[in-house]
């Protein structure tokens, strides 16, 4: 992330966390707010922890003894060009990342190019990168990842900074 900073889960509203920047390195031990998890299916015959394989970013939250699996979908304003990611219970909504062998780098896969007439495939599909961290607004203002819909292009919100998302176990 930014400058080798963790991202940590931070609070949006009732049961909703955002992906905001901490003050945490690569260095600092491994805290519930800092700690991740990609959730693939087993079913689809995916292995565990593999390169390029589509799954759930998750994340527990912890009400009391009681630890809620949720996972990172996008909330999408019509009026912005960025989509803000955000963490709510359950596992029936999400965006589905993977992680880039030998650089672990977060990345979404589009699989057509509609920069083109006709649209066309891309094969294999390409795999796009799109995060910066702005201040965003979901129902607080804060420093957050945000992800850049489409493309080409600049954000629109002046406030945006690229970054690249990695994985790094604990």
């Amino acid at each position: 992330m930014h400058r080798s900073h963790a991202l940590g889960a931070c609070h949006q509203g009732a049961a909703i966390e955002g992906l905001c920047l901490t003050n945490d390195t690569l260095t600092t031990p491994a805290r519930p707010y800092t700690t991740f998890y990609h959730n693939v299916s087993s079913q689809s015959g995916n292995t565990v922890n593999a390169d390029n394989t589509l799954g759930v970013l998750g994340w527990h939250l912890t009400l009391g003894a009681l630890r809620v699996p949720s996972a990172m979908n996008f909330d999408y304003d019509p009026g912005s060009n960025l989509a803000t990611p955000v963490i709510m219970p359950g596992q029936s909504r999400y965006e589905p990342v993977a992680f880039e062998a030998g650089t672990n780098h977060m990345y979404i896969p589009v699989k057509q190019n509609d920069q083109v007439s006709p649209p066309e495939p891309y094969l294999p599909p390409l795999k796009l990168k799109n995060w910066f961290n702005c201040l965003t607004r979901y129902s607080y203002t804060y420093e957050t990842l945000a992800w850049k819909v489409g493309m080409t292009g600049e954000p629109q919100n002046p406030t945006c900074t690229a970054v690249e998302v990695h994985r790094v176990w604990v």
